[in-house]
């Protein structure tokens, strides 16, 4: 049961990779095939150890059969121990480097050596393990294998709690609730892979190698070892398991599961919008034609001024009509125009608070009347292009605002918009006290053409465009929202220095 659990996570893993190609994923990866190439090795030891409990035999195999292919496995036992070698040193290794690699703690981000310093130790480690040199050094002199034994220990645990302690501080540093709930799985998936590690860490390679001999007590402290386990130690072994590769697991799956949403999200409103784009040709294209016939029947009823005596009142009734209804339809093409063409970004280094300073403008020009409250945690700086930036901002405000409006929550309540940075991230949280959304709207919002408002006044190409503006700043937006209560958006760009 236990193999098989381990390899699903090795499989959640890989799909990880593939979704999300960065060096934590593949440090992932690697912790995982550690974990599972040290779980394989000592299953095949144990097996051919044998003399151990029919139940801790059953928990690892199921069956007999199973066990007697373990058994029988064509495998040195120089092979097998260096094997389980691999598995125990580099395990600690990658937990380390992810955690190094998390730390937002600017000694370490800017000290590039950490990360090949802490290789010393596992590739000494190795190397002293190597089948034949440790049988070198051990039949020159028997305390060796102690040394080795204990030696190898003390860094291993030491590796681990530096890596846990850099983990919970990173999680407890954490303000924003997206990053930390999905920091939060990580760290699940994590410590849970390291509670089953603990397990099996004790298994030395050197009891493999000097599989026919026992100097000393090799099997103390390895519960699975033990000829006759107690109720309290096989239920231990079970327990700990069992709990730590399902919370694994669960953890990795769901951790998995978002990002592929993500990236499905991402391919739906890209072929959305290329099936709408074809649509907004045809669209465009008939709105001209509609523009041209309003000129023709504008001049038509210009031409009636000259029969006496016309209806004035209702000729400039008619004229004002339809050329309000031009007018309205050039904006409208032109609007349109603007969020589908291809838009060019110039991105320099520019001051948070002039971005929100300037957005704020914008948004006051459309609401004069309406208030803002800006807070910035610090004087951050982007990479950014201010006028699209700036643009995308200002929708963001009023959207939210329009949906105050409708709330009946604008003159009570104030848009809220805070700066911070957060992780790798400089954050502009943008936050109403609307009328909020449900799970099925937060899906759609960022959809071409989508609008839940008036559609002959909103296009629903206001949220897509600012999506594409931040996704083209290198970022990523979010939003948190609550039916009745309000929503936060959360533009999260490359924090710069």
């Amino acid at each position: 049961m236990l193999i098989i659990l381990t390899i699903f996570l090795v499989i959640s893993t890989v799909i990880m990779v593939f979704l999300k190609k960065n060096r934590e994923m593949l440090l992932l990866l690697g912790l995982c095939i550690c974990l599972m190439m040290e779980i394989a090795g000592v299953m095949i030891y144990i097996a051919k150890k044998g003399g151990i409990s029919y139940n801790v035999m059953q928990f690892f195999y199921f069956t007999d059969a199973l066990r007697d292919k373990f058994r029988y496995l064509y495998i040195s036992l120089g092979q097998l121990g260096f094997l389980i070698t691999l598995g125990r040193l580099f395990f600690p290794y990658f937990l380390l480097n992810l955690a190094l690699s998390y730390s937002m703690i600017e000694a370490i981000r800017r000290n590039n050596r950490l990360k090949t310093i802490t290789l010393i130790l596992p590739v000494l480690t190795t190397v002293l393990y190597y089948p034949s040199i440790y049988h070198k050094l051990v039949d020159t002199r028997e305390s060796w294998q102690i040394y080795m034994a204990e030696g190898s220990m003390i860094w291993i645990v030491g590796y681990l709690i530096i890596a846990t302690v850099l983990l919970l501080v990173e999680y407890a540093s954490i303000t924003m609730k997206l990053c930390k709930v999905q920091f939060r799985k990580i760290i699940i998936s994590l410590l849970a892979l390291t509670g089953i590690y603990l397990l099996y860490c004790r298994q030395d390679p050197g009891q493999v190698y000097k599989f026919y001999s026992s100097p000393f007590a090799w099997n103390k402290g390895i519960g699975y070892l033990q000829g006759n386990p107690t109720l309290i130690s096989y239920i231990t072994l079970i327990t700990v398991s069992v709990v730590c590769c399902v919370m694994g697991f669960y953890s990795l799956f769901s951790f998995t599961s978002d990002n592929y949403t993500e990236s499905k999200d991402d391919a739906i409103i890209r072929r959305k919008f290329d099936t709408a784009r074809i649509g907004a040709s045809m669209f465009v294209h008939s709105m001209k034609n509609q523009i041209l016939s309003n000129k023709v029947i504008y001049k038509r009823i210009s031409n009636l001024f000259e029969n006496e005596p016309p209806d004035m009142v209702k000729l400039k009734e008619y004229i004002s009509a339809l050329e309000n209804a031009n007018t309205n339809m050039l904006n409208r093409v032109e609007e349109l125009y603007r969020h589908v063409k291809a838009n060019e970004i110039y991105m320099v280094p520019v001051s948070m608070e002039e971005i929100v300073e300037s957005a704020v403008d914008r948004f006051h020009e459309k609401y004069p009347d309406a208030k803002v409250v800006k807070s910035f945690n610090e004087e951050m700086q982007i990479l950014a292009d201010k006028s699209h930036l700036s643009e995308a901002v200002c929708n963001i405000i009023a959207n939210g605002y329009e949906s105050m409006l409708e709330a009946g929550t604008a003159k009570e309540r104030d848009i809220e918009i805070r700066c911070y940075n957060e992780r790798l991230y400089s954050v502009i949280e943008i936050k109403d006290y609307g009328k909020g959304m449900n799970k099925k709207l937060k899906k759609k919002v960022f959809d071409p053409f989508f609008s839940s408002k008036n559609s002959n006044h909103n296009w629903g190409m206001g949220l897509y465009y600012v999506r594409e503006i931040v996704k083209s700043h290198l970022g990523q937006i979010n939003i948190e929202s609550v039916e009745g209560r309000g929503s936060s958006f959360y533009i999260m760009l490359p924090r710069y220095k």
